[in-house]
């Protein structure tokens, strides 16, 4: 059946089987006696990176009330992340999907060059941005969970970091829905060796930042705007890549996009 891949619910902590959209037998964390035996409890550590200093503030409050769970670092800019996360590495890092001071604008290149410094810490990411494309394009991408920042995901964040902890994956159940939906209950690449490809379709990094933009619906400005290019630069760059994906329009580009991605 190739990979199979199990996602947390909080609503009955159990592993959701996505090949079969059935509960599977076992649950997330053990039940067992030996987890609960008196003694020392060994912390399963985190880093927190957001440049928003309220969202940073809001989650290290929210973590401390979790006995298990030890936040070691936060970061607001993107240099920080990664100078943090070199030098205290953590099993669980929570991380927006963009930085405002990130140069390269394009979270599926984040993602990967936080796998290449610290290819053993398991990335969840905690953003607003939350299209099935980015989610599935995420989740093969390499990273192991995905929560929004709804006031009702925001409160699964320490049962996500245990999910993690344990080599599980996880994703809100809102965002469940919408990407069963979307992808018709296919994860058989998700969470393999070489997950992605940060060049999809052999187009180039710049064009695949603007694909992906487009298909997180920015118009050619924004994309220009926030990857400080001219608008005429980033037209040319669409422009190649639809070409190169046999793309008509916005529409059958962020199908070609989501189609790469599911097969990559």
């Amino acid at each position: 059946m190739g990979f199979i891949m199990s996602l947390a619910c909080e609503s009955d902590g159990a592993a959701l089987d996505t090949s079969f959209g059935m509960p599977a037998a076992l649950p997330v964390l053990s039940a067992s006696k030996e987890a609960w035996r008196p003694g020392p409890m060994k912390k399963i550590t985190v880093g927190v990176a957001d440049d928003h200093p309220i969202v940073v503030l809001g989650v290290v409050h929210l973590l401390q009330s979790s006995p298990d769970i030890e936040v070691r670092f936060t970061a607001e800019r993107i240099e920080d992340l990664f100078k943090q996360l070199a030098e205290k590495p953590v099993d669980v890092l929570l991380c927006d999907y963009e930085f405002r001071d990130d140069p390269h604008a394009d979270g599926f290149q984040l993602i990967e060059r936080l796998r290449r410094l610290a290819p053993e810490t398991r990335i969840m990411l905690f953003s607003s941005h939350t299209s099935a494309y980015v989610v599935s394009s995420t989740l093969q991408a390499g990273i192991s969970g995905f929560v929004g920042k709804q006031q009702g995901d925001f409160a699964n964040l320490p049962y996500a970091i245990r999910a993690l902890s344990h080599e599980r994956f996880f994703l809100s159940a809102s965002l469940q829905n919408r990407l069963f939906h979307t992808m018709d209950g296919r994860f058989e690449n998700l969470g393999k060796a070489g997950r992605g490809s940060a060049r999809p379709g052999g187009l180039s990094d710049k064009e695949a930042a603007v694909a992906r933009l487009i298909c997180e619906g920015l118009s050619l400005v924004e994309i220009a705007q926030r990857l400080k290019r001219s608008p005429k630069t980033i037209s040319n760059q669409k422009n190649a890549a639809m070409k190169k994906l046999g793309a008509r329009n916005d529409v059958e580009l962020s199908m070609a996009m989501r189609n790469i991605d599911q097969v990559s």
